[in-house]
């Protein structure tokens, strides 16, 4: 009996102790490619030859833009990141007693469970959320501000995200001091993420990296006409008739992971208007990704994968996926070549063995 008792003592610790280093600690969780049938096996082959990446920035799990990182995603391709720069520890609870990093760590799954819906990469920072905060001044008071710009910096030189873009504005519109520090640190890292003289001890593993663009994916509270002007407006809401659901359907299923904040939603095919306000780098008049280069030709030392990828998704034989197998090899054996690869790109050689599990039949 008194073993019984020692024993689940030590379980207890060691499931706190697990949930303090997960709250405290910047990970980065990749999506898994489950493919269903020919149809989504096809899709998935698109996303392969397309090397676009964005990065979603916000403050909390559940300020995402699920019909941004699902119309990314989904309708061109794109490899989508969020960073939530904190885990939710400092937020409320409609399901259970959970709270403080208990409470971060059923919302890690959360957001973990919308990223398999919506297809995005998932990212923190070492930022504890406190509850609510006024200001940005308020929120350093709590967060040491070099340590997470810090981990927005290494986050942007490790997805290399050509576009960032950021949930809320760094005016205080957004209505917490999280959301607007969220924004500032943004935009610092934009620019400290390309210098090499900026957090130098991150080089041992990452390198420098400039994105072409940083918008607001923005809203109208609180905002001039002139500011409205500038605002980018793309309709997000496609079909997507390979996988039989639109844009919507994903967003909403997607958000609809947030449990313990009661967002529950219904799924959408009306039209869905998105806006976007351009911040710094290049500027841009119809949408966030305009002119951005998403063919493995723009990757220095793997131009030769472009030509591999579109002789695989012209020959695709929905009948026949296992003819795709040579092909499939070719380009692994075409990757192999470099001993070291960016991460995205190890990414990629992980989503490129499911294609070649999934195209052999095997289970």
């Amino acid at each position: 009996m008194k073993f019984q008792v020692f024993a689940r003592f030590i379980i207890v610790c060691l499931c706190l102790i697990s949930i303090k280093v997960i709250a405290q600690t910047n990970y980065s969780f990749a999506p898994k490619h489950t493919i269903n049938n020919s149809a989504e096996l096809k899709a998935s082959l698109k996303e392969f030859a397309c090397t676009g990446r964005a990065l979603y920035l916000a403050a909390h799990p559940d300020d995402e833009n699920q019909r941004v990182i699902s119309w990314l995603n989904k309708a061109h391709n794109y490899s989508v990141g969020y960073l939530s720069l904190t885990r939710g520890d400092g937020g409320q609870n409609l399901l259970g007693t959970e709270k403080g990093e208990a409470l971060g760590l059923l919302r890690t799954q959360e957001l973990l469970e919308a990223r398999k819906i919506d297809g995005g990469f998932q990212f923190f920072t070492r930022a504890t959320d406190f509850g609510y905060s006024k200001n940005p001044e308020e929120t350093y008071t709590h967060w040491n501000k070099d340590s997470v710009l810090s981990d927005v910096v290494y986050v942007i030189r490790l997805f290399q995200p050509q576009v960032i873009i950021t949930r809320f504005p760094t005016t205080g519109q957004g209505g917490h001091g999280h959301h607007t520090a969220s924004a500032l640190l943004a935009k610092e890292a934009f620019k400290l993420a390309a210098d090499p003289n900026a957090f130098p001890e991150q080089l041992k593993y990452v390198q420098p990296w400039q994105a072409e663009r940083l918008c607001w994916n923005s809203f109208n509270r609180g905002r001039t006409d002139e500011e409205l002007a500038k605002d980018v407006d793309v309709k997000v809401q496609e079909y997507i008739p390979n996988l039989g659901k639109s844009i919507g359907e994903f967003a909403m299923a997607a958000r609809s992971k947030h449990l313990c904040q009661g967002f529950g939603t219904y799924l959408r095919r009306d039209d869905i208007i998105e806006s976007f306000y351009p911040e710094l780098g290049s500027s841009f008049t119809t949408s966030p990704i305009e002119g951005i280069n998403t063919t493995w030709r723009s990757l220095k030392g793997y131009e030769n994968i472009d030509l591999l990828c579109k002789e695989l998704l012209s020959n695709f034989d929905s009948d026949a996926p296992e003819a795709s197998l040579k092909t499939l090899f070719t380009i692994k054996k075409a990757l192999s070549t470099r001993k070291r690869h960016p991460y995205f790109i190890r990414q990629k050689i992980e989503h490129l063995n499911s294609l070649i599990f999934t195209c052999s039949g095997l289970f």
